[in-house]
């Protein structure tokens, strides 16, 4: 079923249809606020408390947006409210590398040790430089590159206009562009 079926379903009542929609974006929605806050404790309270206002505010739905746009813009104000609020002294967006390797005698097409670990350094990099970026521009870099949202889907969830998505996101790119230039000649 798609999602705008689910939406609407789920506008009418249905709360089989909601949990569906929950299932659906549970994940995504928890590493949208994770990379925006960088506390995990956090991002599962903001997960729930954005699928309860959604849940309850779901008569106020506009079935000609997709629901994950407005799921996202409930997430987006939590966090918005959470830091206007100075309840975050800092934003961190630190991501979790792969604890244990599970090592197996057939032939993978994985990246093998040295891969990996350069993989490892450059996410890592590209995470220290997204911490510098004022929240705004982290928040843009995060939607659009890790989230693949559209510059529209991103000009609803931040309100911003869909121009000024577009100029912050240049911004925000090149800003990141000469953080990781910088941190590679530091090197």
């Amino acid at each position: 079923m798609s999602e705008k079926e689910l939406a609407i379903r789920a506008k009418n009542g249905s709360k089989e249809a909601f949990e569906l929609l929950m299932r659906r974006y549970q994940k995504g929605l928890y590493n949208y606020i994770y990379r925006l806050t960088g506390y995990r404790d956090l991002a599962v309270d903001f997960t729930q408390e954005a699928f309860l206002r959604a849940y309850l505010s779901i008569d106020k739905y506009n079935p000609s947006y997709n629901f994950s746009t407005w799921l996202w813009r409930i997430a987006h104000n939590l966090v918005v409210d959470h830091f206007r609020k100075g309840k975050l002294n800092q934003v961190s967006l630190n991501m979790e590398v792969d604890g244990e390797n599970v090592e197996y005698e057939v032939e993978s097409r994985d990246p093998g040790p040295y891969e990996k670990q350069l993989n490892r350094e450059r996410r890592d990099l590209i995470m220290k430089a997204l911490e510098k970026l004022p929240p705004q521009l982290r928040e843009l870099i995060v939607l659009r590159h890790f989230q693949e949202l559209s510059y529209q889907e991103i000009s609803e969830v931040t309100g911003l206009a869909f121009h000024e998505v577009k100029s912050k996101l240049f911004r925000a790119r090149e800003k990141l562009r000469k953080l990781l230039e910088a941190y590679r000649e530091a090197l």
